[in-house]
């Protein structure tokens, strides 16, 4: 399931990613003080994350953090590509399992910050939303959330899947 979960976060940020235009990549997102392209930087150096993962067992963003490319959307791409070929060659179990949990969690979450730019109503897809809650909902607590996600914010109970999620991360959904 996770895996399948993984696949699905990775074509939703793909392709929000390629409605990006080189004039989105300098919109504001809900990350205070991020634009676009600043999110998609992150978003590559998420990736080089997971691919460490895989490789070592450890999950360390790259540092410095990447701050500027000039196709940072191709950038992801390629990135993608080596991630893939990370996943072929793993061998651990556990690695596996952790890659594919932390990368859904972040290329939906990220992929929703992206699309928010571009469209002020952008939604996550429900199934991907509801799913992705119920695979990070029992691991993801006040102890584990550390600078990496806010307090969870108050929804209604009759929200949508991707304002209960984005909510439950962190988020203040938008409508």
């Amino acid at each position: 399931m996770t895996t399948e979960l993984f696949g699905r976060a990775t074509n939703y940020a793909r392709g929000v990613l390629s409605e990006l235009t080189n004039d989105d990549l300098r919109r504001p997102t809900p990350c205070e003080g991020w634009n676009a392209g600043r999110v998609v930087l992150h978003l590559a150096d998420v990736i080089d994350a997971l691919i460490g993962l895989l490789e070592t067992g450890m999950l360390a963003l790259p540092q410095p953090p990447r701050t500027n490319d000039l196709r940072p959307v191709a950038l992801v791409e390629e990135r993608l590509a080596k991630l893939t070929h990370a996943f072929t060659v793993a061998a651990d179990a556990t690695r596996v399992e952790n890659a594919t949990i932390a990368g859904a969690v972040e290329l939906t979450t990220h992929g929703w910050d992206i699309g928010l730019a571009r469209h002020p109503a952008h939604r996550i897809p429900e199934s991907l939303a509801e799913d992705v809650l119920a695979l990070v909902s029992p691991t993801l607590n006040v102890s584990s959330r550390g600078e990496n996600f806010a307090a969870p914010v108050d929804v209604p109970s009759n929200s949508s899947a991707s304002d209960r999620l984005l909510a439950f991360l962190g988020r203040v959904p938008r409508h």
